[in-house]
């Protein structure tokens, strides 16, 4: 089996607890089954081939064009094994903790409204938290190694995307399961050709899907809890031979949902289109447009205290009443987002060949939210604010490869430039929404002598943002079998704020600041055999500065460096058609951890260094292949995070994760049955030091907590009809519908939790014609 086979695989999982019964009842009637044909998703037809040892050297193909990820709908006669069937797996040629999820995993086990935080989660070191139901909002919690969002890449094909104020996230707002090839978690700063801005955490990487060579024309309804449907049409063009082999992909799909939350109705407009032209034999050019437009009730109150769980329901998210501050008349947001590439793959001779891709993505939001009772009008209108963030990035993707018997030469850059509005103002609802000031007063407002404004703004601004990342990379074969990666990256980035009103501090501020560092990676692979390595990292990764480190009236006086990690991390993975395994330890050094104080003797925010932290850990994953059709997986992880001063947990960080699952495929059925867990946290009250244990007056945390799923289905391959195919397939989250909170914040003595939903089902139906 080759190197380039095997990164279209998906990956392995493990669970741990009490359904342990259930799944051994699942495994056991999954035996006993023989239907027709086999329903997959993955292009298993080399999954019985051999190693190729040569092939298994990292980066041996770097020259061909990457393999392509497409969907097969009903997939008839295909071998199954434990590769085949892994949720989570890595490639034998990795040099970080890996896991791959892949097409079969996405399209067969995990709710058809799923967002790649819903894919993720399945994988060792990854917790996510959607109190709205699966995709249906977006995550209010994913974390990867304890990380949370703002603190890891997530990419697009390549492509780092974020907000360009803290690079977290909008899960729900980008790219539904739909028109996702497969999901790649790397636990770890990967090598100096990783790019981002958040390289600091880890990699979320998503790559889309390819065209199919052959024309299908794809309809899928879903339909399920929350009265939610969901419409999905997929056209493949084939290869194009009057346009030299051209092919397209184009997706149109539109999802309406109440949500589990009340009054949380949603919808949401996505439209991808991918076109490959190859030029020759040796050049491939990718155009690739993804759009988005969701509008959705967004609830007033994100988490809850106990006392509100008990008073409003454990799913309160809104209510239809005008005069609560909690109507969902005054609490909703509107999203448009779109990502567009070109690219371009070529090889320019037996041992050259370049990779660019030049990209825009944007990000549009209008948001109506905190409201409030009592107007300059009117004491008893209802107001509230009137957000907007509107950014638009561009950028450029640049790899030059030089490739030979000795080893492989890696260099390129990436450079980004961002420019984001951002402001909020009060507004009178009842009157129909005009500025919230008192009558015949300045709609901008005024500024006190001590240049402090007072008026409807919150804060008004505009920042942009500059990215350069300059790298180079030598993978040496330095032995039958042993790669040697050593490697460099230069990273500079600028921030420029000009904000009449700025956020926070509600003064004037012009500003801008830069950072620059040389980043240092050293990583190994040895193949102990051909279904067997062992690799070791050890390489620094860098977090972007947060923009809220301007939030202040006087940035100069911030004592602060962009935050950095140093890792060490060793692991090995093995992989047969019959088991495949892999396992690794970790070791981080947190450097340069920022939290918000006081100027001493003043009111004035600045922000300060604390010592930083120790995180250590181990994780695994494992798929076993007993044969009929039937595999069983599991993963795992433990850690421990803590800071250096105090020797506290950090806050909001799982302590472990675990799965464990059995997965059946044969003759045009198939099914899952696996649970996850995701470990206990604790939070601390706002205001703590992290040097510092005295200063936390609060801790509140809750258990660890298991949620089952269950998936099962059957596809059919249609001869002598207009129908090529079909697939109907069931998919229950929760499945023993227990209810679980997990801690967000403390305030005084009391906790607010984020609520999960309880048990939800989605039935869906899809056509190949």
């Amino acid at each position: 089996m080759s190197s380039s086979f095997r990164r279209r695989f998906h990956a392995s999982q493990l669970v741990l607890r009490p359904i342990s019964s259930a799944v051994a009842l699942a495994l056991l009637a999954s035996l006993s089954l023989s239907l027709p044909v086999h329903a997959s998703d993955a292009d298993t037809t080399a999954a019985s081939a051999p190693v190729d040892a040569a092939a298994s050297k990292p980066g041996a193909n770097a020259l061909k064009a990457p393999k392509e990820l497409e969907e097969v709908e009903v997939q008839g006669s295909a071998a199954t094994s434990a590769i085949t069937q892994a949720p989570t797996q890595a490639d034998l040629n990795i040099t970080q903790p890996q896991s791959v999820i892949g097409l079969d995993w996405i399209s067969n086990h995990v709710a058809p409204t799923a967002d790649y935080a819903t894919i993720a989660a399945i994988a060792p070191g990854v917790t996510n938290v959607s109190t709205a139901g699966p995709g249906l909002g977006e995550s209010k919690q994913m974390t990867l190694r304890g990380f949370n969002d703002n603190s890891f890449n997530v990419t697009y094909d390549g492509i780092p995307f974020g907000d360009t104020n803290d690079f977290s996230h909008h899960t729900s707002s980008y790219f539904p399961a739909k028109m996702i090839g497969q999901v790649l978690i790397d636990r770890g700063p990967g090598s100096a050709s990783t790019i981002g801005e958040a390289t600091f955490g880890g990699t979320v990487a998503l790559s889309s899907k390819d065209p199919t060579d052959s024309f299908s024309f794809i309809p899928t309804q879903s339909f399920g809890s929350y009265d939610t449907s969901l419409t999905h049409l997929e056209i493949n063009s084939g290869k194009l031979d009057d346009l030299g082999g051209g092919k397209l992909i184009a997706s149109a799909q539109y999802i309406s949902t109440d949500t589990a939350k009340t009054d949380g109705d949603t919808s949401r407009k996505t439209g991808y289109i991918k076109y490959v032209q190859p030029i020759g034999d040796n050049t491939e050019i990718t155009f690739l447009s993804n759009y988005n437009y969701i509008r959705f009730n967004n609830p007033n109150l994100s988490s809850l205290t106990l006392q509100q769980i008990d008073q409003l329901g454990r799913n309160f998210g809104l209510n239809n009443d005008p005069t609560s501050t909690n109507c969902a008349c005054y609490n909703f947001q509107t999203k448009q987002t779109d990502l567009e590439y070109l690219g371009i793959h070529s090889l320019l001779s037996d041992t050259w060949s370049v990779d660019n891709k030049v990209y825009t993505y944007a990000y549009d939001n209008t948001s109506h939210e905190s409201p409030y009772v009592g107007t300059k009008a009117s004491p008893t209108n209802m107001g509230g604010y009137v957000k907007i963030n509107n950014y638009r990035a561009w950028g450029d993707v640049f790899q030059l490869v030089h490739a030979d018997d000795h080893g492989q030469f890696r260099t390129g850059g990436w450079y980004e430039y961002t420019n984001n509005d951002r402001s909020s103002i009060a507004i009178d609802y009842g009157r129909d929404g005009a500025i919230d000031v008192k009558p015949g007063a300045s709609t901008f407002g005024t500024f006190n002598s001590k240049g402090v404004y007072s008026g409807p703004y919150k804060y008004t601004m505009k920042d942009q943002l500059h990215t350069g990342q300059l790298y180079a990379e030598y993978e040496w074969y330095a032995y039958d079998g042993l790669s040697i990666t050593p490697g460099v990256k230069y990273f500079d980035v600028s921030r420029d704020i000009e904000a009449p009103i700025n956020q926070t501090s509600k003064t004037p501020l012009y500003y801008s600041q830069s950072w620059d560092k040389t980043l240092g990676y050293l990583t190994a692979n040895y193949l102990l055999r051909d279904d067997w390595s062992i690799y070791a990292t050890a390489a620094q990764g860098m977090l972007t500065p947060n923009l809220n480190e301007f939030y202040v009236p006087d940035p100069t006086l911030n004592n602060t460096k962009p935050e950095q990690t140093m890792n060490y991390q060793f692991g090995t993975v093995y992989k047969t058609d019959r088991f495949n395994a892999d396992a690794d330890v970790y070791f981080i050094n947190f450097k340069n951890y920022q939290f918000s104080t006081t100027v001493p003797g003043t009111t004035d925010a600045v922000y300060y260094l604390a010592k930083g932290a120790y995180i250590k850990g181990i994780e695994g994953e494992l798929t076993y292949y007993v044969g009929a059709g039937a595999s069983v997986f599991a993963n795992g992880s433990l850690q421990d995070a803590t800071f250096k001063g105090s020797k506290l947990d950090i806050p909001n960080v799982p302590d472990s994760t675990a799965a464990l699952g059995v997965m059946y495929e044969n003759n045009g059925f198939f099914a899952s049955l696996y649970d996850k867990y995701s470990g206990s946290q604790k939070a601390y009250n706002s205001s703590f030091n992290p040097d510092v244990a005295s200063s936390v007056t609060s801790t509140i945390g809750t258990g660890g907590y298991w949620q089952a799923a269950m998936s099962v289905g059957y596809g059919q391959n249609v001869t002598g009809s207009w129908i090529k195919s079909y697939k109907l397939r069931l998919q229950v989250d929760n499945l023993f519908d227990a209810h679980n909170l997990v801690i967000n914040s403390v305030s005084g003595n009391v906790g607010s939790y984020y609520v999960l939903p309880g048990r939800s089902w989605f039935a869906s139906v899809s056509l190949a014609l």
